[in-house]
């Protein structure tokens, strides 16, 4: 007895599907792509400009050349698939040489770190930008130093014959009709004169992806106008969106991955794309919230004396998680030192450094400044005792308090 073949189940197909898909892309190394806007150089005078990648120096053009406000494209290269560490150092002094004013003969020496996760397809565009905060009372944080991230898709699709359509079908000559009696014509309308950009509605064009696979999921766009995007998993070109231009908070979310948020600005008549890389979620959520305390899976370290933490780009993206699904969180980040790194007023200062970079990291990733608040209390409040090198450790830390649900 012969028996049917089964159909293929739901699961053979899609499997086929991305194979066939997978053999069409031509998936090109992972690329990253530094770019650097400064100040006003008669202002503000760029003095020094360093860039470490994963520990190693970046080679970067002179300062004379990158001190105008820009933006600058500074290094291109390929990268290996997966997580990165940036730390960006720029040294400004006060260029206006006005004996009067609160900022002359002030040295800012701003250092600032990005964890960032590269995939094989895409092309990572990191902008150091240089920011003035003309609201800071000190004059010594009325310049800081910001990251932002955005992502393009490199690869490419393969050419692919497509089947020439037949001809259509002949149509029949219709049988010859009396000409029609012209009635006299109206003038012809003015051709409508464009609306200006600003009152023409902002394109997006968005797109999420997981290791390289579009995927289902609901990206809200918060700004000018509020917006949510449902994207359908496997769809292969972008939807497109339309908004009033303006400032948008995009947070995307997406089951079993790690959700993530981004500021962008959309401008009028514009089609911008806003791709998303998406990472799996771990099965048992590691961040925690315990008695209004926020607890990451691996505290974050931060070296002797230094204000930037160690890499931990997990830690971080999970955190970013966690506020994201949770939009009316605002955090207050506390920096802590222990009682060996410096006076007493080094370490304040040291500690508020430390709240600092970390609000930095966040704020790389999308996060809004109204949501965060740094605190620095120095060796206050040491969690271990300070005579033993471990307990120092434990001691330089930050402190991650949820101020409002």
């Amino acid at each position: 007895m012969v028996h049917a073949a089964e159909p293929p189940s739901d699961e053979q197909v899609r499997a086929e599907l991305d194979r066939q898909l997978s053999e069409m892309v031509n998936t090109p190394p992972p690329e990253m792509r530094l770019l650097f806007v400064g100040l006003d150089p008669q202002q503000y005078r760029l003095d020094e400009v360093h860039f470490t990648l994963d520990g190693e120096p970046l080679p970067t053009p002179p300062v004379e050349r990158i001190g105008s406000p820009g933006p600058h494209v500074l290094v291109t290269r390929q990268l290996k698939d997966g997580p990165h560490t940036l730390v960006t150092n720029v040294v400004y002094m006060d260029a206006s040489w006005n004996m009067f004013s609160p900022t002359s003969g002030l040295l800012w020496n701003l250092t600032s770190t990005l964890n960032f996760q590269t995939q094989n397809g895409l092309r990572v565009d990191v902008t150091a930008t240089a920011v003035l905060m003309p609201e800071a009372k000190d004059p010594r944080r009325k310049v800081k130093l910001t990251h932002g991230v955005t992502m393009e898709m490199i690869a490419k699709l393969e050419e692919v014959a497509l089947p020439e359509l037949p001809p259509p079908p002949a149509k029949k000559a219709p049988a010859p009709q009396p000409a029609p009696t012209k009635a006299p014509r109206d003038p012809e309308p003015a051709p409508a004169t464009p609306a200006p950009l600003a009152q023409q509605k902002a394109k997006v064009l968005v797109r999420v992806l997981s290791s390289l696979k579009p995927v289902a999921a609901t990206v809200s766009l918060r700004g000018a106008t509020t917006q949510q995007v449902s994207l359908k998993k496997g769809a292969r070109a972008p939807v497109q969106v339309e908004v009033a231009p303006g400032d948008y908070v995009a947070d995307v979310l997406a089951p079993g991955l790690l959700a993530q948020t981004r500021r962008v600005r959309l401008e009028g008549g514009s089609a911008q794309p806003l791709d998303f890389a998406l990472v799996r979620a771990p099965k048992k959520a590691l961040v925690k919230d315990k008695n209004g305390r926020v607890e990451l899976p691996t505290p974050l370290r931060f070296p002797e004396a230094k204000p930037v933490p160690l890499p931990d780009s997990a830690s971080l993206s999970q955190l970013v998680d966690l506020l994201v699904r949770n939009p009316t969180w605002r955090l207050r980040i506390e920096g802590h030192t222990h009682n060996q790194e410096g006076d007493e007023g080094a370490r304040k200062q040291l500690s508020e450094a430390r709240a600092r970079a970390v609000a930095e990291l966040l704020m790389a990733a999308g996060l809004e400044p109204s949501r965060l608040e740094t605190e620095g209390l120095a060796d206050t409040q040491p969690k271990a005792p300070n005579f033993t090198a471990r307990g120092r450790e434990l001691n330089r830390r930050v402190e991650l308090l949820v101020l409002e649900r």
